[in-house]
């Protein structure tokens, strides 16, 4: 340490007397202590700093909303790990893009503006009428074996006289029962708070509505098969329980309505396959003949005006009773009829309360439709909605302002209608559960990034993640995109119809006469593009995308690709899938390949090379043996490098024993750092995220903050500070890295 000492006036030669000796001495180590003090602010600025760019993370330092809750507690401890290693490196919570599984949604008779939306990733609830969207609890773990939709909140009902009490029915996948199907857990939850805190009633059920009576009496529905379900209803909040005498309904809880007589509020219709009416509040109940022609009923509604009056949907339609359901008649003009049974059923039905001779019916195939005239005719209401078969849309109506719609969906989660369905729009703010595929990072602009999200399609941030917009709407099933390294104004998509194109960075798009072939993953460097298809092998292009050709051997199912730095006649192609799997490589465009890795018996998931030496390949794989392997002679010879990348697993043997078994992850993508290549990342697709910073030889997890562990993108921006993740159910989230 080098000190400078104040300034003194000079002295004639001589010694020095020993006041003044101790007083410089006294000068020299006071200005030392400044200095130090100094020191020590500077390096606590900085590291305050530090703490608050990793944690509060990016995407704009935490603006709320979103899915954010607490990892799963096995998965906690690797991630407090890696947070110690490093204290500033934490996940970011996920803005977007916005979407996903929606089942259920439902408006507060009291306060119109609290919608609570029932999702894949729990409860959602908003105090604004649908502009924006906060988690409210009941988020479970996802499974990455599970697949979309087998986890969430499926049925929520709001108690009409306080807004921060709603039930909710969770419905978890368990996994196969042995016999070709899935078994389930469902629970009914109460909160009090508006969804701050949440706690079990003891019925293992789905909550299907609350009576307007006061108090108001809570209806659930237990079971699994049809034949085995019962409802049961609860006169004290939840506390207890009390059997109905239905009998057994022939359909599934989840397939379950009631709806009450406005005049008369202890007068009660339930559809549960059959119709049923109760005169004493669900205490007796009496069947309802409904002919067998029209199929199995779910769906129940009562003219506000004119109680005897009762509309029912069914397999065939919608049918109306005017005399209180002892007869029944058709009333399907304008609805969808389709040669399979269910594509034209109705799985909900509402009446407008201030004018009874508006109907709005959901089905099952063709979206939403309203009827103006009693039911007589109906005409489709979907403009914005893009309905889906096999998926059906929840409404929630505002008791105040029923020309004020709300649809929960499969894909956007949910979304809004002011007009009487006449028009909708998105309004999922917040709602962050869409399925990334694949991710790019604009080598120009490291805040601007593309995400891929499959039923969603492409969506680009300006600003790294903190707000997304779609891209090229009308186009859907996008499973990935890729960025011109030398332009990226040059984007390519794969799309349900094959391959599409832009050269203004997204503004506008041109088809590629490619073919409507499944294509899982593009590559483009200048004019020189590959396509691997699933099913179909590899195609390539030489003049931008607007011509192709076959690419002959490389298998038929190409997951990964990956092109030279600076000649893209190299590729090298990952393929899955039987005898044929591997990676193989081209140094000529794809005229003759070679297998690389006949020795390893692998299928190839991810491939990078190392931009500085690109004889130096990193491939990640479905696990098994080996995470990953590396080459530094091109793929002549490999070296497996999965050391930190295994797990153990608990496995029941048919007899019904346990065996633990330790096997390597599987990888879903692979990133390297161009500025430091010994750093890699790795994605799994249960285990999150893995990094190495010794060019593989040892893996370490990166997963404080991380919600989901199911991760299928990675991307690194340009100034390798901060990486992205795109993952299965919780949108794009980022990290600061410590490089």
């Amino acid at each position: 340490m080098s000190v400078t000492s104040p300034p003194h006036p000079p002295r004639p030669s001589g010694l020095i007397d020993q006041d003044e000796l101790e007083a410089l001495v006294e000068a020299l180590i006071e200005e030392a202590r400044q200095r130090a003090r100094r020191r020590r602010r500077r390096n606590g600025a900085c590291i305050l700093l530090a703490v608050l760019a990793g944690g509060g993370l990016y995407f704009g330092l935490d603006r709320g909303g979103g899915s954010s809750t607490a990892a799963p507690a096995a998965k906690a401890s690797s991630g407090a790990a890696a947070a110690a290693r490093n204290p500033g490196e934490r996940w970011g919570q996920s803005h977007g893009p916005g979407g996903g599984p929606a089942y259920a949604v439902a408006v507060a008779p009291s306060a119109a503006q609290d919608v609570y939306l029932g999702t894949e990733g729990g409860v959602f609830r908003s105090t604004n009428g649908g502009r924006s969207w906060t988690s409210a609890g009941l988020v479970q773990p996802r499974s990455p074996f599970s697949g979309a939709g087998t986890t969430g909140v499926t049925s929520l009902a709001v108690d009409p006289r306080s807004p921060m009490t709603v039930y909710a029915g969770l419905k978890v996948y368990d996994g196969p029962n042995g016999v070709g199907g899935a078994t389930y857990r469902e629970a009914v939850y109460k909160s009090t708070d508006g969804g701050q805190t949440w706690r079990p009633l003891g019925l293992a059920g789905q909550p299907v509505a609350i009576s307007p009576t006061d108090p108001p009496t809570v209806y659930a529905a237990t079971g699994g098969l049809p034949g085995t379900s019962r409802l049961f209803r609860s006169t004290d909040g939840g506390r207890s329980w009390q059997r109905t005498d239905l009998g057994p309904p022939s359909t599934y809880p989840y397939r379950w309505a009631l709806a009450f007589d406005p005049l008369t509020p202890a007068t009660v219709y339930a559809a549960m396959g059959r119709v049923f009416e109760s005169s004493d509040g669900g205490s007796t109940w009496r069947a309802v003949g409904v002919p067998a022609r029209y199929g199995e009923v779910t769906a129940i509604a009562i003219d506000p005006q004119h109680p005897q009056t009762v509309y029912a949907g069914a397999d065939a339609g919608v049918i109306k009773s005017l005399d209180g359901g002892r007869s029944w008649h058709m009333v399907n003009a304008g609805m969808p009829h389709g040669s399979d049974r269910w594509y034209g059923r109705v799985t909900a039905l509402h009446v407008d309360p201030r004018n009874s001779r508006t109907l709005y019916a959901s089905t099952i195939c063709a979206g939403v439709f309203k009827s103006t005239d009693g039911g007589r005719r109906w005409s489709p209401a979907n403009a914005g909605l893009e309905p889906q078969c096999g998926w059906t849309y929840s409404l929630a109506f505002d008791p105040r302002a029923p020309q004020t719609i709300y649809a929960a969906g499969h894909t956007r989660a949910v979304l809004k209608s002011i007009d009487g369905g006449t028009h909708w729009q998105v309004t999922n703010k917040g709602v962050s559960l869409s399925s990334v595929s694949s991710l790019a990072v604009d080598p120009e602009n490291p805040r601007t990034v593309y995400a891929s999200t499959r039923a969603l399609g492409l969506f680009k941030s300006a600003d790294g993640g903190a707000d997304w917009r779609p891209l090229a709407p009308g186009h859907k099933l996008v499973e990935g995109v890729a960025l011109d390294p030398s332009d990226p104004r040059n984007i390519l998509m794969t799309a349900t119809n094959g391959i599409v194109r832009s050269s203004d960075a997204g503004r506008t798009w041109t088809e590629a006469t490619f073919g409507a072939r499944p294509v899982a993953v593009v590559a483009i460097s200048g004019k020189t593009v590959y396509a691997g298809t699933a099913g179909d092998g590899l195609f390539g292009s030489t003049d931008g995308g607007h011509s192709w050709r076959g690419l002959g051997p490389p298998g038929t199912h190409v997951q990964a690709l990956a092109i030279g730095p600076g000649d893209p006649a190299v590729v090298y192609a990952g393929v899955w899938g039987s005898a044929r799997g591997g990676l193989y490589t081209s140094t000529d465009g794809g005229n003759s390949w070679q297998r690389l890795t006949t020795a390893l018996k692998i299928d190839v998931t991810a491939v990078v090379l190392d931009p500085r030496n690109p004889q130096t390949v990193y491939i990640g794989t479905g696990g098994g043996a080996g995470a990953v392997f590396k080459s530094t002679d091109g793929g002549a010879t490999w070296e497996p490098e999965s050391t930190g990348l295994r797990i153990r697993m608990k496995v029941v043997t048919v007899s019904g024993g346990v065996r633990w078994i330790t096997e390597a992850v599987g990888v879903a993508a692979l990133a390297i750092d161009p500025a430091h290549p010994n750093t890699l990342y790795a994605a799994t697709r249960g285990s999150g995220v893995f990094r190495s910073t010794d060019a593989g030889k040892s893996w370490h997890s990166l997963n404080a903050g991380l919600t989901v562990h199911d991760v299928r993108a990675l991307a690194l921006d340009a100034t390798s500070r901060t990486l992205y993740a795109g993952t299965a159910g919780r949108g794009v989230v980022g990290l600061r890295t410590g490089t």
